[in-house]
């Protein structure tokens, strides 16, 4: 397969790991970087990491977003939530695979206007496969509408999704869940909050409380597989979304996160069966590693896996499912990467990396 790429965003951070990830994908022979604010100049003036590469990407020229889509045969939108919706009706009119690492494509109307705002272009969202390989691998081949999911919904459902699956989150109230976050999920843009001073040797919770928005796909993913009896779930399935308490914490990090997520279990729990239910529920999952230990970020900062454990507090009838991504890998760029393999039967993996960066 030889295809045509286009990133919109390419001068954010979504977009950089799109760049990383499209270079190096055996079927992408052509990309073009698309950036109003950036369009004329060189991709090397936003990106000097690229500068000199040895495929010539630093001297390439971002193209406006409508120039970027003529003749693409994919398009990924790493561009702002509210605004992306236009750009996938357009890029869906010429003929384009769309994948949305936007929250536009990634809920239902009625669940986008309660937590985002009325969605411009509502019908279009039929057509959406949410594109969380590891729940939702059945919906995907051939769909030419994918919705990368949020960052720590990611984290979060990756966590609690095989014991939703087995009814044990039924009970004992919702599961809690602590969230710590580094600082490039909220995007290149400056802010005090995000000003080195403020951050750094700092911590704080925000959107506490059950507002923050990535909790409409956390609950409705956990629902999916609590009907459905099973991590591998369809989309179209029944399913009321399931509770969940979360809350996540801006770290002085600059990528990362690591989700640790508590719920009740009865009496008769034992830590090797809990181990045992993810191990066997990700025994296929490429992307996901299950480990003993509770993971590290180091572990995943740079690449596109999950890391996932459990330990039981047999004494308080306790159980903590923990998982660490990268926020810019599993958590954005790799999944969208990952959820148009298995879209257009590409092995899962091409383009993606498998280690992180240590030290």
């Amino acid at each position: 397969m030889s295809l045509r790429a286009a990133v919109l965003g390419a001068a954010g951070y979504g977009g950089a790991g799109l760049i990383r990830r499209l270079r190096r994908h055996p079927d992408v022979t052509e990309l073009a970087y698309a950036s109003r604010r950036w369009a004329g100049r060189p991709v090397a003036d936003a990106w000097p990491h690229l500068a000199g590469a040895v495929d010539g990407a630093g001297d390439a020229t971002f193209v406006t977003p409508d120039e970027a889509l003529d003749g693409a045969d994919v398009a990924f939108l790493a561009t702002p939530h509210g605004a992306t919706a236009p750009w996938v009706r357009a890029a869906r009119a010429a003929g384009i695979r769309v994948v949305d690492l936007s929250a536009d494509s990634r809920l239902d109307a009625g669940t986008y206007a309660t937590w985002y705002a009325e969605h411009p272009h509502p019908g279009d969202l039929d057509d959406a496969r949410y594109g969380l390989v590891e729940a939702y691998r059945a919906d995907l081949p051939g769909a030419d509408l994918l919705a990368a999911p949020g960052c720590n919904a990611t984290a979060v459902t990756l966590a609690l999704l095989p014991f939703a699956a087995r009814g044990d989150l039924r009970d004992g109230g919702p599961p809690v869940c602590t969230v710590l976050a580094g600082a490039s999920g909220a995007g290149r843009q400056a802010s005090d909050g995000l000003h080195h001073p403020e951050l750094a040797e700092n911590a704080r919770a925000y959107k506490p409380a059950g507002t923050h928005r990535h909790l409409a796909e956390i609950e409705r993913t956990l629902g999916h597989a609590a009907a459905q009896g099973t991590v591998h779930v369809r989309g179209g399935g029944a399913g009321t979304p399931l509770p969940v308490s979360f809350t996540p914490h801006l770290i002085p990090t600059v990528r990362g996160i690591l989700a640790t997520c508590s719920f009740a279990v009865g009496g008769d729990a034992r830590e090797a069966d809990l181990v045992g239910v993810l191990r066997d529920a990700y025994a296929d999952a490429p992307l996901v590693h299950v480990q003993d230990d509770p993971p590290q970020l180091k572990q995943v900062t740079g690449s596109d896996r999950a890391v996932l454990a459990v330990r039981l507090d047999a004494a308080r009838g306790v159980a903590t499912a923990f998982a660490a991504i990268d926020n810019l890998g599993k958590g954005a760029a790799g999944q969208a990467v990952q959820a148009f393999n298995v879209a257009t039967g590409a092995p899962e993996t091409a383009g993606l990396a498998l280690e992180g960066r240590w030290p």
